[in-house]
């Protein structure tokens, strides 16, 4: 498939739908156009609900919404219009236009819409993204002080031994010099 055939395409017009339409679609009186799924929907309820979906205009009965083959020959569509005078033939081509005119400034509306969704989504995750890294950056501000606490701690704890030791060095030598003097009396 080319890529002009693939740009050709005819699209949804069903809110969040927009899918490819490719062999049936469903043609309304206010040239929307439909997918064959939201087409017959659209086609069982208009007794009910006779306005279109997308724009709400009213459906008449009979002419509000038709489904159309899109996989015709070229063959057979030029036999639908034999027979009708050059005038006519003119008329219809330029409704055929201005229909298809209309669609693709529906698939760019449809386009800008969703260029400006992704655009908020993405802002929207850039401030969470902002937030998290916020609330990240302080827990690891309090986990730094944290741990240089429990460093401290650690090295109290480490230099007390010494301290007791060095402390209970001090008391041996003096116990040591008193009962060597306890020995220097008696012997005097």
């Amino acid at each position: 498939m080319s890529s002009a055939q693939q740009r050709d395409h005819l699209i949804c017009n069903a809110r969040d739908c927009f899918q490819k339409i490719e062999s049936v679609a469903w043609v309304t009186c206010c040239s929307h156009v439909f997918c064959a799924q939201h087409g017959q929907d659209i086609k069982l309820r208009q007794s009910v609900s006779s306005c279109c979906p997308a724009c709400g205009t009213r459906l008449r009965e009979e002419f509000g919404i038709m489904e159309r083959s899109l996989r015709d020959s070229v063959h057979s569509r030029t036999f639908l219009l034999c027979g009708y005078s050059p005038e006519v033939v003119m008329e219809i081509a330029s409704s055929a236009i201005t229909f298809w005119t209309f669609q693709k400034q529906q698939m760019c509306v449809n386009l800008e819409q969703k260029v400006q969704y992704y655009k908020e989504t993405v802002s929207k995750l850039k401030q969470d993204m902002a937030l998290v890294k916020s609330d990240a950056e302080v827990k690891i501000h309090r986990l730094e002080q944290q741990l240089e606490n429990t460093l401290v701690k650690d090295r109290a704890l480490n230099e007390t031994p010494r301290v007791r030791e060095t402390r209970g060095e001090h008391y041996r030598q003096a116990e040591q010099h008193a009962r060597k003097r306890k020995m220097d009396d008696f012997l005097l």
